[in-house]
């Protein structure tokens, strides 16, 4: 069993430097600044997954917009230790219950295999996500230098009809300043 509680700034600011900076590629990580911005207007939570001997299992970071019936799973890793038992698939349920009441669905971006520098372990992050009910869209998403399919997972049994691609890049508006989203956002058509 995992419990799942939010993190403090001084928490946040330890993940940040000793797992997060292990877990994710430097293009890809946000700065602690903007997560901490972000979290204190409250549109960012930032999530432990703890045994009950209170030893950090996983964590996940959501940002979920003002008036949004959806939001966006930033960040997932599980403790290297921790791998391979299941707690990755635990720690989903327990957000998907943790999210039902404010958000209809959970967007996920995963990177695209054959754009991905790892394409088998692109294809399993995306079959993990599909194993536990996400529904991969059409939608592709070059942000940062990164190439991204994105998987909606529903929390609740009502899912939005919705185009997913605007969605997403409503997301990005509302996370990034205007600049940064001209010069690193761009959805791609099929």
């Amino acid at each position: 069993m995992l419990i799942l509680k939010t993190m403090d700034d001084v928490q946040v600011g330890v993940l940040y430097e000793t797992r997060m900076r292990r877990d994710f590629p430097p293009s890809e990580l946000k700065s602690l600044s903007a997560i901490l911005k972000m979290k204190h207007m409250g549109v960012y939570n930032v999530l432990g997954a703890y045994q009950t001997d209170g030893t950090l299992a996983a964590y996940a970071l959501l940002y979920h917009p003002t008036g949004g019936r959806f939001a966006l799973l930033d960040y997932l890793a599980v403790e290297p230790a921790f791998r391979h038992a299941g707690v990755g698939s635990m720690l989903l349920a327990q957000l998907r219950a943790h999210c039902a009441d404010a958000a209809d669905v959970l967007l996920i971006e995963c990177e695209r295999p054959k754009a991905a520098p790892n394409e088998m372990q692109a294809r399993d992050r995306i079959r993990f996500y599909t194993q536990a009910g996400a529904r991969l869209t059409n939608v592709r998403i070059w942000l940062f230098d990164v190439e991204y399919s994105i998987l909606v997972l529903p929390c609740s049994e009502r899912v939005p009809e919705l185009d997913w691609a605007e969605t997403m890049l409503t997301l990005y508006r509302q996370m990034l300043p205007k600049a940064m989203f001209e010069q690193n956002v761009r959805l791609i058509r099929s």
